[in-house]
């Protein structure tokens, strides 16, 4: 039954005359059930949520930091074949000076030096991701 209602039948079963200012029920930040309903929400979020996606992002912070501080994959990175490439580039020269091309030489000449090329756009782009992480956390 409604607040109103309620009031309205014991001042008409003989309640003694007072002034009651009715209207204080609807000055009310937020009724009844939505605050039951937040105060739910607000409960979840307190107690289950915060606990889950604080240790999704504990164990995606610690990956992260495992790959960019420690290197935690052990990937190959451009710096470990730079020297590659002058090797490739004295290759091309030694051929070069023999009147050969240098996939006469090194039959991978071409492909070896597209993958380090693609292996230097992988480890910039790797170096971007990691300037990510380190200037977000």
């Amino acid at each position: 039954m409604n607040t109103k209602k309620t009031v309205f039948s014991k001042i008409a079963k003989g309640m003694p005359k007072k002034q009651v200012k009715l209207g204080l029920v609807d000055d009310f930040n937020y009724d009844y059930q939505y605050l039951d309903d937040q105060a739910g929400l607000l409960s979840y979020l307190a107690y289950e949520w915060h606990d889950e996606a604080f240790e999704e992002y504990r164990q995606a912070w610690m990956k992260l930091n495992d790959e960019y501080t420690h290197n935690g994959s052990t990937v190959v990175r451009f710096e470990d074949v730079e020297g590659d490439v002058q090797l490739l580039e004295e290759i091309r020269v030694k051929a070069e000076e023999l009147g050969l091309d240098p996939n006469d030489v090194y039959d991978a000449y071409d492909a070896h030096l597209e993958l380090l090329e693609s292996v230097k756009e992988a480890d910039d782009q790797y170096k971007r991701n990691e300037m990510q992480f380190r200037d977000w956390s």
